[in-house]
């Protein structure tokens, strides 16, 4: 178990440092190759999504307000494609450190027997990494460091604790409400 905790969170530091090194790092030109290739498979997701649409018996006309709001932002977008990229950017730092930290909780768990105090290292190390992560982007050709992109790391650097400690909660109270039931006569 301690060898593949660590496996995991070395490939992902790694990971991280390989896609902080690209310079300039772009994600629509990668969103669109990967279009690109999937279109063909879309086109069959599409189709079979109208198929079931019609064989179910409800009325979607109440959703006309949805067409007219995807409508207009696709339209905002295909104006202003950054907006896109910025986004696309900013969910993809709350992810990447959301995992990374996930999976220090993991190494550090199998080392550390409190679940208080695993989850208490894996935010200051997930802390730790977004901000040396950062640092290093100074030196990047294209890239700089940003505080504002520590704090978005953060976010999953601290929705990663909260699912944790919801986690431990919910097994604890589970396991003391099974554990206080009378077995069956």
């Amino acid at each position: 178990m301690r060898k593949r905790a660590w496996i995991i969170v070395l490939f992902l530091i790694g990971f991280l440092y390989f896609l902080s090194s690209i310079p300039g790092l772009k994600v629509l030109p990668v969103l669109r190759y990967i279009n690109s290739v999937l279109l063909d498979f879309d086109l069959s997701i599409v189709r079979l999504s109208e198929w079931i649409a019609s064989k179910l018996p409800l009325d979607f006309s109440e959703l006309h307000h949805m067409d007219t709001l995807t409508g207009d932002f696709l339209t905002y977008a295909r104006e202003h494609p950054l907006i896109i990229e910025f986004f696309l950017r900013k969910i993809a730092h709350i992810t990447v450190f959301f995992v990374i930290t996930l999976a220090l909780f993991y190494l550090l768990h199998q080392y550390i027997r409190s679940s208080a105090f695993s989850a208490l290292l894996s935010f200051i190390g997930g802390g730790a990494l977004a901000y040396l992560d950062e640092y290093r982007q100074t030196f990047v050709d294209g890239r700089v460091g940003s505080p504002v992109d520590v704090f978005i790391d953060m976010l999953g650097v601290s929705l990663a604790v909260c699912l944790i400690a919801f986690s431990l909660f919910i097994t604890r109270s589970g396991r003391k409400r099974l554990s206080e039931k009378e077995p069956p006569k």
